[in-house]
């Protein structure tokens, strides 16, 4: 008797020539029979069956293979191991002219990620692949599961209840695309996010998990944490570099370390620095203030307000072409530079007390005011009572304040050269602007977070 393996060396040839056009061809098998059922011809294999394709090869304990369908059934220990690297593993296997359907315990294996599933549809040539039984996957980013879901080529589409946790984020959405080869993710429904201690929700949103990694939120966004609160219409986060961007009607209300609530078209932050740029808006517990443009120094706590910036701090208001914080020592020391002008209401008639100068220096103790200075061409204007004004100049001006932050003391140096008039109507010093109703609300309910 012939050896079986000389055996099927012969049948491998025939196989070769007589189903040339099929793509299915036997490798290995320890036995196999050929039988006749309902009038078709099935090849039972046996033990260690190896079937090659174009696609790629299987591999089983036992097969039935119906060779003129181009079709066969694999059963127990099914492997395919694709050319173009995929592989696959599964309890069961039928396969159909280049289409198979994997069934019990699969396994996708891809590079990197690997999926599993209860049942698994794939397309050889196209390596196209869906499931529509929940899904546990695991990528070198993170792992997630999911409901249903697709993949063709590397790129991979998961549906239903998308929960992703990667390095340092957990993810919840209902759509996911994720490009394997480069390592990012598409989030066209939006969902929820948990990062870095804050809790966000989102409208859309794509992030790049390798390399320089990014989260970008868009749709309105909202987030919160143990010492912030955020929203924007956009919003982008780079981890690794600690940096953020809330773009579009954006608010940040920060109590971590300086009690800050910040309103701009453009907010911008990184562990140095915040900037506000566009109807910036601060407030902090003990001033607040608008400009084109707002920039925080976070380590060291200086601030720079430029363009058209106002300033509001207890009951004055003052105007100038820049202005420069700090919140270092036991107070919060301020400085106005260029057309000074400071204000505080008067009476409900709108008429004002007024100074101005080129230059201002302010202390603040406990949120209260505490010192000022207006030097260099100072003047002063008062409304004693409703029928007279007081016009002072003098080369400095310096107010005092009681604890309670009243005014206790107005001293002019040297002495001052003016008089009293009668006035008729309200009058005003150069620089005088009337922007009370631009001061942003108090933020005393947020301060007491600290």
């Amino acid at each position: 008797m012939a050896p079986l393996s000389k055996f099927l060396l012969c049948f491998g040839a025939c196989a070769a020539v007589t189903l040339s056009a099929q793509s299915l061809q036997l490798k290995r098998a320890d036995r196999f029979t050929v039988v006749n059922s309902y009038g078709r011809s099935v090849t039972k294999l046996r033990g260690n069956v190896k079937l090659a394709s174009a696609e790629g090869v299987f591999t089983c304990d036992s097969a039935d293979w119906f060779r003129g369908e181009n079709r066969f059934f694999a059963y127990s220990n099914v492997r395919f191991a694709g050319r173009s690297g995929t592989s696959v593993r599964a309890l069961s296997l039928e396969y159909l002219n280049g289409e198979s359907y994997f069934s019990g315990g699969v396994t996708v294996r891809d590079g990197e990620q690997t999926l599993q599933t209860p049942s698994l549809r794939y397309r050889m040539s196209e390596r196209r692949g869906s499931f529509s039984q929940r899904a546990n996957v695991t990528t070198a980013d993170g792992s997630l599961s999911c409901r249903r879901g697709d993949f063709a080529d590397g790129t991979y589409r998961f549906v239903g209840d998308v929960q992703w946790m990667g390095t340092r984020e957990r993810l919840h959405t209902e759509l996911m695309e994720y490009q394997a080869d480069r390592r990012s993710a598409n989030l066209p429904q939006g969902g929820s996010l948990v990062a870095e201690g804050d809790s966000v929700i989102f409208g859309a949103g794509t992030l790049v998990l390798h390399g320089r990694r990014s989260l970008a939120f868009s749709k309105g966004v909202r987030g919160w944490g143990c010492t912030r609160q955020f929203e924007s219409e956009a919003w982008a986060h780079w981890p690794d570099e600690e940096r953020s961007t809330w773009t579009g009607a954006a608010y940040l209300m920060d109590w971590e370390r300086d009690s800050t609530e910040l309103w701009a078209d453009q907010l911008r932050t990184t562990a140095d620095s915040v900037t506000a740029r566009g109807h910036a808006a601060v407030r902090m517990p003990s001033w607040s203030g608008r400009a084109d443009e707002w920039l925080g120094h976070r380590r060291d706590s200086l601030y720079r307000l430029a363009g058209d910036p106002v300033i509001w701090s207890g009951s004055y208001q003052i105007l100038a072409q820049t202005f420069f914080l700090s919140q270092t020592g036991p107070g919060d020391s301020l400085w106005a530079e260029q057309g000074v002008h400071l204000g505080t209401q008067a009476d409900s008639s709108g008429r004002c007390d007024q100074m101005a100068a080129e230059q201002l220096r302010a202390r603040i103790r406990n949120r209260r005011m505490d010192l000022m200075d207006l030097e260099t061409n100072a003047q002063a204007l008062f409304f004693p009572d409703s029928s007279m004004s007081s016009t002072m100049k003098s080369a400095r001006i310096q107010l005092t304040f009681l604890p309670d932050g009243a005014l206790d003391e107005v001293r002019f140096f040297p002495s001052p050269n003016g008089g009293v008039v009668r006035a008729g109507e309200p009058s005003y010093l150069p620089g005088y602007r009337d922007r009370w109703g631009e001061r942003p609300s108090s933020t005393e309910a947020m301060s007491g977070l600290k």
